[in-house]
């Protein structure tokens, strides 16, 4: 029998209504009695593995575009030069194109200059980087 996979508190608070809309999607696929007889395994796994794709890069593109709107409004403490520490107006905003274990992730953040270290940054990268 396989072991029951460890998971976040997180996860297990939503699992309940992940797992309704797996029945959900399910049923919109194959109707309520599943998959027709003969179905190969193959084909149900390469299905459920693109729709996790989908999902997994909606939701990571939704969530890094929240997070950078929030951050655009939020205290002028994350709008610090990452080098010499002066405050600064990031009026403008970036895509950013991001490789991740979830796909690639694009959003458009915030971006920086600092006229003393003249040099561009994203607010939401703290540490001085090359």
């Amino acid at each position: 029998m396989a072991r029951a996979k460890k998971r976040t508190p997180q996860v297990e608070e939503v699992r309940p209504y992940a797992e309704g809309v797996a029945k959900n999607l399910l049923d919109k696929r194959y109707g309520p009695d599943g998959p027709a007889w003969g179905t190969k395994l193959t084909e149900i796994e390469d299905l459920f593995v693109a729709i996790r794709e989908v999902l997994s890069a909606k939701m990571l593109a939704d969530a890094l575009a929240r997070q950078a709107a929030a951050q655009a409004k939020g205290p002028t403490a994350y709008r610090t030069c990452p080098g010499c520490q002066q405050p600064l107006v990031c009026p403008d905003t970036k895509e950013r194109i991001v490789a991740t274990r979830a796909g690639e992730a694009q959003w458009a953040e915030p971006e920086g200059y600092c006229d003393r270290c003249r040099r561009s940054f994203f607010p939401s990268v703290q540490e001085p980087g090359p």
